[in-house]
């Protein structure tokens, strides 16, 4: 797409969670499309998006004008306005401590000025979408905590621990990745699997406690004595 800095066109994003998918549509005119009133998380129809796309559920998560000013959640506003922002507020990323900003953001009502809206795919209502939901787009990033992998895959917290390679397996089965390098030999690469309790971190814990036990019994008996060559004094 050529850029156009003037115009009532307008982009649409459109991205489908459960394949990874997305796509962008361009409206020329976006004046004539009926969302305006509508605000994020609004839940509304694709037919102003192409009609091949009527029936499908979207809801519509964000945006930004011809400026790149981002529309923000909470502001029941069309247009553009100053907020005074602080470390955690959306539209802001604090670059000096305890310093708030005033910043320009949209308000979360559509307005006929945007340049460009994303929206989500709820439900495309059983049809066949080109780019969304005949595609699957792996993971950028998958989950590395041990609980996490365990409830992503169904298995048991309560597991034996000679059991335990059940989750490395499975995890370096579904996410391992292979890599060809410029020299053309072709490696595999898995993330690191976090907090998961194998036996040597089981018995390298226990040993640590049985040494502060011992290191305590030490210091006891040390004290004991030095305290009993007190009275003799």
């Amino acid at each position: 797409m050529s850029y156009r800095s003037k115009g009532s066109f307008c982009k649409v994003n459109v991205h489908f969670p459960a394949t990874g998918g997305s796509k962008s549509y361009i409206i020329d005119d976006f004046r004539q499309c009926q969302v305006h009133g509508q605000r994020i998380a609004t839940e509304v129809d694709g037919q102003f998006i192409a009609p091949e796309l009527a029936g499908c559920t979207f809801k519509i998560s964000g945006g930004n004008d011809s400026q790149g000013f981002p529309m923000m959640q909470g502001v029941l506003k069309n247009y553009r306005v100053r907020l005074l922002l602080k470390k955690g507020s959306k539209c802001f990323r604090q670059r000096r401590e305890g310093q708030p900003k005033r910043k320009s953001v949209r308000g979360c009502i559509v307005g006929s000025d945007l340049h460009a809206l994303n929206v989500v795919l709820i439900n495309p209502n059983g049809k066949e979408i080109v780019g969304l939901t005949d595609v699957s787009v792996p993971k950028r990033h998958v989950p590395k905590r041990a609980r996490k992998i365990r409830r992503l895959f169904g298995i048991p917290d309560l597991i034996d621990p000679k059991k335990i390679d059940i989750i490395q397996k499975a995890y370096y089965a579904a996410f391992a990745r292979q890599f060809t390098r410029n020299n053309g030999k072709t490696v595999t690469r898995c993330p690191k699997i976090r907090r998961l309790v194998t036996d040597a971190k089981f018995n390298r814990t226990h040993r640590r406690a049985d040494a502060r036990k011992v290191i305590k019994a030490e210091s006891k008996v040390t004290v004991e004595k030095y305290l009993a060559n007190l009275e003799k004094k």
